[in-house]
């Protein structure tokens, strides 16, 4: 079983126009599973070429030199797309460049021969030609990226240096070089969840835990709602779903709003199950029946475009299990 410091921050990414190049293919390496991938450094796109949300990244801790596995969700299976992702990590972030039309991933933690972890800063970007490395940025993980329909946007984390100060810079992704663009907005945090709202034009955040206060080693879980504008932050509402961090997020294009689930509370003993939608102005709970996936740390959680559904795999408390969310119920496809 993967150990809780060893799982990868899984961001939900909306992917649109997207090419075949997004995700290279070794024809000599496709095959097809009958059982989901498990649980491990994956990180969760939709692909509007494949038609398929699409995970990046497979069981294990990542060493130095390994290549992550991209799978693809057919609605009832995970087939295989190619072994020669991206240089494995955990903790990383990744989201589609809808302009460039390629995914990035970047930062993360990466395994050395002597089985210790290192933070790393470095960005990489698919091709046709594979995987390429293109930018560096301060070493963080546990951050969260998103494309907000201008490019790509950066925020927060947590820094190598643990005890040292939290990142709390907004960057873009320009030329293929990191650049601030806001230093005002969300205080520092990791493990937050962004969404672009394509409807509103705009990135809500939600959530995250705070640095440590001090020797005493607390830390706030947050509760806290910001919109980001294209060019600005501004808080939205301090009420809503409790405070957390974990959490999943993802924009139901369908239904028009960001949609929140699960997450943790504390670091032990107060795991989350509840389901909340944000319609631009404020959240509402969701009364969910019937089965759900239940309490989930850092699943993917990604809206399937081409089927008006929202998939959600993995994470601690159900780590290899794939479910859908059709806008009135979870329905588990995938055991």
């Amino acid at each position: 079983m993967i150990s809780h410091r060893h799982l990868l921050m899984l961001i939900a990414i909306a992917l649109s126009h997207a090419t075949p190049a997004s995700f290279p293919v070794s024809r000599q390496q496709e095959r097809t599973t009958q059982n989901s991938p498990r649980t491990g450094h994956a990180i969760g796109a939709y692909d509007a070429t494949l038609g398929r949300v699409v995970l990046i990244g497979g069981p294990g801790d990542p060493r130095e030199g390994e290549r992550d596995t991209v799978w693809s969700w057919t609605g009832t299976q995970w087939d295989v797309v190619t072994t020669a992702g991206p240089e494995s990590r955990v903790n990383a972030a990744a989201a589609y460049d809808t302009r460039q039309q390629r995914v990035i991933v970047v930062g993360g933690s990466r395994q050395d021969p002597k089985a210790s972890w290192t933070v790393v800063g470095d960005s990489w970007a698919s091709g046709r030609a594979g995987w390429e490395r293109i930018a560096n940025i301060t070493p963080r993980d546990h951050h969260a990226l998103i494309d907000d329909g201008h490019g790509l946007l950066m925020f927060g984390g947590i820094p190598s240096e643990r005890s040292g100060p939290w990142p709390s810079d907004t960057s873009r992704l320009q030329t293929d070089k990191w650049s601030a663009v806001a230093t005002d907005g969300p205080p520092a945090r990791g493990r937050t969840a962004l969404a672009y709202d394509s409807r509103r034009q705009q990135v809500v955040l939600f959530g995250g835990v705070s640095p440590p206060s001090g020797a005493d080693q607390t830390q706030t879980f947050l509760g806290d709602t910001w919109i980001w504008n294209g060019e600005r932050w501004r808080k939205a509402a301090d009420q809503g779903p409790r405070g957390r961090y974990a959490h999943a997020m993802v924009f139901d294009e369908r239904a028009g709003v960001v949609l929140l689930y699960s997450g943790a509370a504390a670091h032990r003993n107060a795991s989350l199950t509840d389901m909340w939608k944000w319609d631009g102005e404020r959240w509402t709970e969701i009364t969910l029946t019937g089965p759900t996936p239940g309490y989930r740390y850092q699943p993917v959680m990604v809206y399937d475009r081409a089927r008006g559904r929202t998939v959600l795999y993995g994470g601690i408390g159900g780590s290899t299990d794939t479910w859908e969310w059709d806008g009135q119920r979870w329905q588990l496809i995938a055991p």
